[in-house]
């Protein structure tokens, strides 16, 4: 199974990854990512979320693996479907 981040980090859990993207790129998968975390764990604390994307053991490892993944995949959903879906407040 390919992985978003294929390439993208090293056998040691180090994120190797230089590309960049836009600043409301990056604030479209932020929402992206959260709102997968979110369904994918049910958790609403910030402190979940918080610790899992932090470093640990070093610069540039995640503390929580699947974190690189949810960032790698909502940065493709932006790319590939633009951003998320308004909401209407009624």
């Amino acid at each position: 199974m390919k992985l978003a981040s294929d390439g993208k980090i090293n056998p040691e859990g180090i994120i190797s990854s230089d590309e960049l993207i836009t600043e409301k790129e990056g604030y479209d998968a932020m929402l992206y990512m959260l709102k997968a975390y979110w369904e994918a764990t049910g958790s609403n604390d910030l402190t979940d979320i918080l610790s899992g994307g932090e470093y640990w053991l070093g610069k540039n490892k995640p503390a929580d693996s699947a974190f690189w993944e949810y960032w790698l995949e909502a940065i493709k959903k932006v790319r590939k479907e633009g951003p998320p879906p308004l909401k209407e407040l009624h």
